[in-house]
């Protein structure tokens, strides 16, 4: 069953990220006169909240499949058309913005700084795989540990269903040696930075929520809610993602990923056991089913509004960033949406199809 109240904080995710870029595009095009807050930068754990919820949905839908491989290959078949089609997309669309600004399907000057040819760059980016650089778009980092966490998850289905907790536990307690030894930093641009990075912490958090709430333990809600709520506070008050450090990624994995697996917990319990899910707007669910397309688009959106909004209407005035703010996210909300109707759900419904012929 579809839980509204994930498709609910999915939305709430999205526009978290969408309103950090929102801050950033309005800072730099118009001048002193921002109408959104440094604050704002804090949406960026957005993606921390995804992470959370990604595990939950893993373990909620898959984590009683019997051990196969064939249902191994078809849950990764599955993520894969899930992930890489809508990535393919707006990666794509990226690349052809720079080679119609710059000549070349990539950011050459950024690639400078980096031991990659162009090509190696493109390809790898478009395959989610860890490199020095940035992929194309930027956003494409989270996907590179979505796709290791399905991968990994895979494999944890070729297990006896008794085993897969015990060794999502294991490879918990290796990513938490991990960080005691600090062997990574800001950015996992390699394989083994990647398989060790603190952030797919928050990837078994998810999936020890929905573990519990499978089990039948709802009864702990209101103090998870109270535990969240306390910890994304003092998240607010600990971590400046302004000036973020080299354990930049162990913080935000200590802090937001115990509190929004605590947020988690509680309010898909609340659906689950008072009916939570019948007073949740039907926007905010629709918002959530469009939550990945808004998520890869938005930046697009809101960056090029902001290219051709602010030399046109200026840069002086509260009411052009007030217009600018509210026309960049009914553009983004309309692509995403229109994304989602015209391109996302069609792969979605083709590859569910293509699931019942091949792994029947």
């Amino acid at each position: 069953m579809q839980l509204r109240s994930i498709q609910a904080l999915r939305a709430i995710a999205a526009l978290a990220v969408m309103f950090a870029h929102l801050y950033g595009v309005e800072a730099r095009q118009s001048g002193d006169t921002p109408l959104l807050s440094a604050n704002w930068v804090a949406g960026v754990s957005g993606v921390d909240l995804f992470f959370v919820i990604s595990g939950f949905i893993m373990v909620w839908v898959a984590g009683d499949t019997p051990p196969s491989l064939k249902n191994a290959t078809k849950f990764l078949f599955a993520r894969g058309m899930r992930i890489y089609p809508l990535w393919w997309l707006f990666a794509g669309a990226m690349a052809l913005y720079y080679y119609a600004a710059y000549g070349l399907p990539w950011d050459a000057d950024k690639l400078a700084n980096f031991d990659v040819s162009g090509p190696e760059h493109l390809l790898k980016s478009l395959l989610l795989i860890p490199q020095d650089a940035y992929p194309v778009m930027a956003l494409g980092w989270t996907l590179i540990h979505e796709m290791y966490f399905y991968l990994v998850f895979a494999l944890l289905l070729l297990l006896p269903r008794a085993y897969r907790l015990p060794a999502m536990l294991i490879w918990g307690l290796i990513i938490v040696a991990a960080m005691s030894a600090q062997l990574t930093g800001f950015y996992a641009n390699t394989l083994i930075s990647l398989v060790l990075f603190p952030m797919t912490l928050e990837f078994l958090m998810g999936a020890g929520v929905a573990w519990a709430l499978k089990a039948g333990w709802t009864h702990w809600r209101w103090p998870a809610l109270l535990f969240g709520t306390i910890g994304l506070v003092w998240a607010a008050g600990a971590i400046n993602f302004v000036e973020g450090s080299e354990t930049l990624a162990l913080e935000r994995t200590l802090i937001y990923g115990p509190a929004f697996a605590f947020l988690v917990y509680a309010i898909v319990a609340f659906e689950l056991d008072r009916g939570l899910g019948r007073f949740i707007p039907d926007t905010l669910v629709r918002i959530g089913d469009w939550s990945y397309s808004l998520y890869l688009c938005h930046l697009l959106v809101i960056s090029a509004l902001g290219r051709l909004f602010f030399p046109v209407f200026g840069r002086d005035g509260y009411i052009d960033n007030a217009a600018y703010l509210a026309l960049s996210i009914a553009a983004s909300l309309l692509v995403a949406g229109l994304t989602y109707r015209f391109f996302e759900r069609p792969v979605l419904s083709a590859s569910r199809v293509a699931r019942r012929k091949w792994f029947a």
